[in-house]
């Protein structure tokens, strides 16, 4: 029976370092993906905050055209 015992504790053992591998082989690859998830974030941040600036700059440059057309056409009324 104590060796019956004594094999399956073994084997418990010898399974439970097997899983042990293969998690510690899911974490890595899991550490990996999240790496590339938070490249990929701050490229996209990177991307909105120049596309920001860019639609600042096309909303000033489309007053600055209205105010253009607004003088040209209050000229034509006078």
């Amino acid at each position: 029976m104590l060796k019956k015992i004594t094999a399956l504790t073994l084997a418990l053992a010898l399974t439970a370092c097997a899983n042990t591998d293969k998690v510690d082989e899911n974490i890595t690859s899991l550490t990996n993906m999240v790496d590339d998830l938070s490249v990929q974030v701050a490229d996209l941040k990177a991307q909105q905050e120049s596309t920001a600036a860019d639609v600042k700059a096309a909303k000033d440059a489309a007053k600055d055209a209205n105010s253009r057309i607004d003088n040209i056409v209050a000229s034509y009324k006078k």
